[in-house]
């Protein structure tokens, strides 16, 4: 990952989140992002004959989602046999691929985290989906404030796998254990 770009996508996300009316401590729906771009959502329920066959059968269930370019413009498809928590997070990865401008003939998100853009433009997205769907600064408060990994993905409509990673990933929850060490000293 190229250097600076956490504080990057720190930034970006807070003007995304703005830009959508999103206060720090609620909920983002990347749903909304794509319906303001003009970027359809297509659930792969949605499929018919062998689009669907693909997606299902040869793809094993695996696939996530995937941003496809259209011409001059992308779809999202959406895998509606996943939970809303999941689909959320795969929306906002495939979303933060599209607001970095990344350079690709399709990104398709698999099941076992696997992307097919792979290497920096990868965790590119993972960074900036986590600060859009749980901004640092919240995440550091709720750390601070003792909140379960439960709790943090009922506030935030998220799989309690992806609020534990932000948690961690994010450093909130060491940071606030540091800053608890050193008033118990």
């Amino acid at each position: 990952m190229r250097r600076g770009f956490k504080a990057q996508a720190t930034r970006l996300a807070l003007e995304i989140r703005s830009e959508f009316s999103t206060v720090a401590r609620a909920a983002f729906d990347p749903y909304a992002y794509f319906q303001e771009y003009g970027i359809d959502v297509i659930t792969i329920g949605e499929l018919e004959g062998p689009a669907r066959d693909h997606f299902y059968l040869q793809l094993g269930g695996t696939l996530s989602g995937a941003l496809i370019p259209t011409g001059t413009g992308f779809i999202v498809l959406d895998n509606d046999a996943h939970p809303m928590t999941r689909r959320r997070a795969t929306a906002a990865h495939e979303l933060a691929h599209h607001a970095l401008e990344h350079e690709f003939t399709a990104s398709i998100s698999l099941s076992e985290r696997k992307c097919g853009l792979g290497g920096d433009q990868e965790s590119e997205a993972d960074v900036l989906a986590g600060e859009l769907l749980i901004p640092f600064e919240s995440a550091k408060a709720h750390a601070f404030a003792g909140w379960t990994d439960e709790q943090v993905a009922e506030q935030y409509g998220v799989s309690i796998e992806f609020a534990r990673w932000r948690m961690n990933a994010s450093g909130a929850r060491k940071i606030a254990s540091r800053a608890q060490q050193r008033r118990a000293s």
